[in-house]
């Protein structure tokens, strides 16, 4: 039985995957560190291959993907993190709810057995409001002697709301998928408008243990596009509404709470680990800029 679901594993030097990483950004991951994160990022990328071909493509069109993984989409691949929890809404905006994907690991395993892989799934929280499914891959490849950076996990919010038509696109990667002989997966993602709003929301989440790394999200998706802040300011006034709040009532809060962010040691410390070239950014210019754009909202 195999490890992958959908990538073939013996076209993979799994011990050297910076073997496999295109050529033009092959030096910028030529480190013995980045080894169990490119081989995260591989199971990442089989995972994400079964959920848009199980079923001829029956989550494609009702999953959307947002957070890191579909802010890759907007942003050069020298600049992005590491991801490894992969996030989705169903598609409201077609008509889909949670109840029209909430069959996801009952598919996925019959996916997997009927392509021979043994790796297992497991539901590592299921409430009112999140479903989580993990990969994992990690049991499997201890056995031949490998390590990742994170256990690949699928999250589905079953109530958010998709508000702005997604927008079909491959996902981006630093792998030459080609060369492996399979294509790059294709998903809706939301718009880079609704992207930057979902990452100034949980800024503001009061626990919210990774919200630097949202901060840095947002940052790079303002610096790489052109945002229609019209659209920006639409979006967050019906966040804040759900909240209960005013925007500027509700920016101000968040504001407050990125504050803290930016004077933590150690959230300023754990950049290093999630950052291809943690070198390259000036933080407290990061925590400024993203200060400012509560500001015009």
């Amino acid at each position: 039985m195999g490890l992958f679901i959908h990538l073939d594993e013996h076209a993979i030097t799994l011990g050297n995957p910076i073997v496999h990483v295109k050529d033009e950004y092959r030096e910028a991951f030529d480190e013995p560190y980045l080894i169990p994160y490119l081989t995260s990022e591989l199971c990442v990328i089989d995972m994400l291959c079964a959920v848009t071909s199980m079923r001829d493509g029956y989550y494609r069109e009702r999953l959307v993907l947002k957070g890191g993984h579909s802010v890759r989409n907007f942003v050069p691949l020298l600049d992005p993190r590491f991801s490894f929890d992969v996030d989705f809404n169903a598609n409201a905006a077609a008509g889909y709810s949670y109840g029209k994907v909430d069959r996801l690991k009952r598919d996925l395993h019959k996916h997997a057995s009927s392509r021979g892989c043994a790796t297992r799934l497991e539901v590592t929280r299921d409430n009112s409001m999140l479903y989580f499914l993990m990969v994992d891959y990690r049991s499997q490849l201890r056995k031949i002697g490998l390590q990742i950076a994170e256990d690949p996990k699928i999250e589905i919010n079953k109530t958010a709301r998709i508000r702005d038509e997604p927008e079909a696109s491959r996902m981006n990667t630093m792998f030459d998928l080609g060369a492996l002989g399979v294509e790059p997966p294709e998903f809706l993602h939301q718009s880079a408008e609704e992207q930057l709003v979902n990452k100034l929301d949980v800024i503001g989440r009061p626990g919210r243990a990774r919200n630097h790394l949202d901060a840095y999200d947002a940052f790079r998706i303002c610096e790489n596009n052109e945002v229609d802040w019209g659209k920006v300011k639409r979006l967050f006034a019906a966040t804040s509404e759900k909240a209960g709040k005013r925007p500027r009532e509700y920016a101000q809060e968040c504001r407050r709470l990125l504050g803290l962010a930016a004077a933590d040691p150690g959230r300023r410390k754990s950049f290093s680990a999630v950052l291809f070239r943690p070198e390259a950014v000036d933080i407290d210019a990061m925590f400024g800029a993203v200060d400012a754009y509560y500001g015009r909202l």
